[in-house]
């Protein structure tokens, strides 16, 4: 065994079931002598079977399809500005060659397009082009308060500056 597989071995020793069965989901995003070092170490827990394959996929696909059913409940905003909506673009992270772009955003309520109560932040990836508003849901992190207070003073000095403006528009001849 040279180095980089000892260390691919070793690496593997340390990941739970779940998280080896995820990486064996997709063998051809792993170099070959980590596909090896997967094999062995499935192999040494005994999870190498179709089975518990099939199990892992079927997992996914469920969680998937969770994750698609909460995206439509994300992201819903009524014309009068009513509803919910995600803000920010956290950690931002882009591949040109997929066109792939990914990144941390937070969901509020919102009342007049105005974001009042945050209800989580997500993990989201989206595909980049023309017109394409599509958002996938990776994952639901711990709420990014950072990114709450920055949406919230946006949001506050927008509204700030609109009443501005309309006092100066009022007082002028």
């Amino acid at each position: 065994m040279g180095v980089d597989m000892q260390q691919l071995a070793e690496e593997y020793a340390s990941k739970s079931d779940g998280e080896l069965l995820q990486l064996a989901l997709n063998p051809e995003q792993l170099t070959p002598e980590a596909n090896l070092a997967l094999s062995g170490e499935l192999a040494k827990c005994g999870i190498n079977s179709r089975e518990h394959l099939d199990a892992a996929r079927q997992q996914e696909e469920e969680r998937k399809a969770e994750v698609a059913r909460d995206t439509g409940r994300l992201f819903f905003i009524h014309p009068y500005g009513i509803g919910r909506k995600r803000f920010g673009k956290a950690e931002r992270s882009y591949d040109p060659d997929s066109g792939v772009e990914q990144f941390k955003t937070t969901v509020f309520v919102v009342l007049f397009w105005l974001p009042l109560i945050p209800t989580g932040s997500y993990l989201v990836e989206r595909t980049r082009g023309f017109l394409s508003g599509e958002i996938n849901v990776m994952k639901r992190l711990p709420l990014d308060w950072e990114q709450v207070l920055k949406v919230w003073v946006v949001a506050a000095s927008i509204l700030f500056g609109l009443i501005l403006a309309f006092k100066l528009l009022r007082h002028m001849p």
